[in-house]
C-alpha cells in the first residue's frame, strides 16, 4: 500500500539474515501519509534533489513550515538538513550541534507541520546509518524516483493540482 513508511529504521531494527537478506523488526513507528500530503512531500523531495533553492523554500512555505523571520536562506538550510543531507556544503564545516545552534540563531523554526515530522526523522535516521557506514547519502536523491512517481501519479488523477 502506498503511503506507509517505517520511521524507525535505525541499525537496531535491521537484521542481516543468514541468507543475506535484510530483516526489519519493530513496526511501532510505521506511519501513513495521505495522498495530498504525500504529493506535497514528494514535491519537496524533488526540489531538494534538484537543489532548487527557490522551489525548496516555496514548497516549505506552501506546506506550512514557518520560521521566526521567514528568512529564505534559513528555510532552505532547515529543509536540507532535515530532509536531505548535512554535508560540509550545507553546514559550512560545522559539526551537527554547532550547525543546529547556528540555524537557531539565524532563524529558528516556529512551525514544523505534523505531516513532516516523521519523514524528517526517517531522513535523519537514514543519513545517520549512511554516516555510520562511511557512506554519506542524499536522502532526496535516494527518494527521487519514488517522489517522481508520486507526483506524476497524483497529477494524472488531479490535473488541477499541477503547478
Amino acid at each position: 500500500m502506498d503511503g506507509l513508511f517505517n520511521a524507525d529504521q535505525h541499525p537496531g531494527n535491521i537484521l542481516l539474515m543468514p541468507d543475506g537478506r535484510l530483516g526489519l523488526i519493530d513496526f511501532g513507528q510505521v506511519k501513513e501519509i495521505d495522498e495530498p500530503r504525500r504529493y506535497q512531500l514528494a514535491r519537496l523531495m524533488l526540489a531538494l534533489a534538484r537543489d532548487d533553492r527557490a522551489a525548496v523554500v516555496e514548497e516549505c512555505k506552501r506546506q506550512g513550515f514557518r520560521t521566526k523571520r521567514m528568512d529564505p536562506e534559513a528555510i532552505y538550510l532547515h529543509a536540507v538538513s532535515n530532509f536531505d543531507r548535512d554535508t560540509r556544503d550545507v553546514t559550512g564545516g560545522r559539526n551537527l550541534q554547532q550547525f543546529i545552534e547556528y540555524l537557531n540563531e539565524l532563524d529558528p523554526i516556529d512551525t514544523l507541520p505534523t505531516h513532516l515530522i516523521m519523514p524528517a526523522r526517517c531522513a535523519i535516521l537514514m543519513r545517520s546509518v549512511g554516516t555510520l557506514l562511511a557512506y554519506p547519502i542524499s536522502v532526496a536523491k535516494l527518494w527521487q524516483p519514488i517522489a517522481d512517481r508520486v507526483v506524476k501519479d497524483y497529477a494524472a488523477r488531479h490535473p488541477e493540482a499541477a503547478v
